[in-house]
């Protein structure tokens, strides 16, 4: 990828129909799919179509502010997300390339849960690159949105996935598990399982069981369809297999969980409702004792 684009302008525009997305996808709008292509429906009537770039790369520029192509989600260098028709393209720089990839855990539920075995839905993948410290994920959009919020079910979907166990803190493919919250702020920051579990077994959690995790069930990553009454879970690249106990902790400490509000009270609202209620549903936590180690430990490791 060229170095003058950041990762939130990873998608750029060559003309009306055609757009490339990380200098490593080219994605063309036509009147009909490709036999061989992977490709997706804009929602009136046309296709989009993925296909390796030509070289040398053709010019491009950056996304008109008039473009049917919306940006959902932009955090800077470290990663955005765009809503193309009925896919989500996503963008994201890892600094740890030994983690395990979203679309691996998406395959990973697919196979475990064939299409009406999960209560809930999730996300196809159409394809991914990856280039050096930067992924690329085009995926289906699940309809919908994330107006509502159900707190039952959301904790009703952690003992769905909590049935489904492993043999240490890893991602599916027994990679790096990609969340942050389990390692100190100060330390350095080794998601490996072996440093997991020593991080896991300082807090004295119990690492006999490890149970599947989405990792991050906020508001935002659960797409609520009323008039089918059915729900969708995106988001799962920090997904894996954690102590029991982090369940409800990561509920406790994570501020990313939070709802949108003017106030501290109204914005934190979603966790408290949601972790009393895996609290109901026999799921111990530590945030006390997890926060004091986050903010103390590993200084000295630097």
């Amino acid at each position: 990828m060229r170095p003058d684009h950041p990762i939130n302008q990873s998608l750029q525009q060559i003309d009306e129909n055609s757009w490339l997305f990380g200098d490593q996808i080219l994605l063309t709008r036509q009147a009909s799919p490709s036999p061989g292509c992977p490709s997706w429906g804009d929602g009136n009537g046309l296709y989009y179509l993925v296909s390796e770039p030509p070289s040398p790369l053709p010019p491009c520029q950056p996304l008109p502010a008039e473009s049917h192509i919306k940006k959902l989600y932009d955090a800077g260098g470290v990663s955005a997300v765009w809503r193309i028709g009925d896919a989500i393209c996503k963008a994201r720089k890892h600094p740890d390339p030994n983690m395990t990839w979203e679309h691996v855990t998406l395959d990973y539920l697919h196979t475990k849960c064939p299409l009406g075995k999960l209560s809930f839905a999730i996300p196809n993948v159409i394809h991914h690159v990856g280039s050096g410290d930067r992924y690329f994920l085009i995926q289906s959009r699940v309809p919908g949105s994330t107006k509502e919020y159900y707190v039952s079910r959301v904790a009703d979907i952690c003992k769905e996935l909590a049935a489904w166990t492993g043999n240490g803190i890893h991602g599916v493919d027994g990679r790096n598990l990609s969340d942050l919250y389990l390692t100190p702020l100060h330390g350095v920051e080794d998601m490996s399982p072996r440093n997991l579990l020593a991080n896991c077994a300082h807090l004295k959690m119990d690492c006999s069981l490890f149970v599947f995790y989405h990792c991050d069930l906020g508001p935002g990553n659960i797409i609520v369809e009323p008039e089918q009454r059915s729900l969708a879970v995106v988001d799962w690249e920090m997904a894996g297999f954690v102590p029991r106990k982090w369940i409800r902790t990561k509920v406790r400490v994570s501020s990313g969980m939070d709802l949108e509000g003017e106030d501290e009270d109204s914005r934190q609202e979603w966790r408290r409702r949601l972790q009393r209620r895996l609290g109901q549903d026999g799921f111990p936590e530590l945030a006390d004792e997890w926060m004091v180690w986050f903010m103390n430990s590993g200084e000295d490791e630097k």
